[in-house]
């Protein structure tokens, strides 16, 4: 009986490794050409998170990235905010969800200031929170070299 009751906890964690698999990463391609199509947040969000809100701009961010970014699709806003914190901060589900960060030099916006692009490469340092600034605050335009790296009209 004293068997049973140290061996039964690993046969039940076998068993349910068995039934129930551990989830798997998935792969997030910002594609960093051509307008950087497939890094639309928003886009990304509707996808691949469950519930996850955007906020301070961040539903019309465009993340530019030539890296892949693997992330089990529960931690995704987490790991998409550990990967670029100079574009964007996760204060959880409840507590915001994906915030854009208005004050970082890896953050401009679009003509028309209404779109924003985030360029992953160069925001791999966080800002701190002061960074992320306030919803009214302009976003400064993205310079032409930069339109012009990621494909999209100057």
């Amino acid at each position: 009986m004293a068997a049973a009751a140290i061996i039964g906890p690993y046969v039940w964690n076998w068993w349910q490794s068995i039934v129930t698999p551990p989830p798997r990463p998935i792969t997030v391609d910002f594609n960093d050409v051509q307008g950087c199509s497939q890094g639309k947040l928003f886009d990304i969000a509707n996808r691949q998170m469950d519930d996850v809100s955007l906020t301070n701009g961040a539903d019309s961010l465009v993340i530019c990235d030539d890296q892949n970014l693997q992330a089990i699709r529960s931690e995704l806003p987490r790991a998409l905010a550990n990967r670029i914190p100079g574009c964007l901060v996760w204060r959880g589900r409840d507590g915001g969800g994906l915030v854009l960060v208005r004050k970082s030099e890896a953050v401009c916006a679009l003509p028309g200031g209404k779109s924003f692009i985030c360029d992953g490469p160069n925001a791999r340092h966080g800002l701190g929170h002061n960074a992320i600034g306030d919803s009214m605050e302009p976003v400064a335009l993205c310079p032409p070299d930069l339109l012009r790296r990621f494909g999209f009209p100057s």
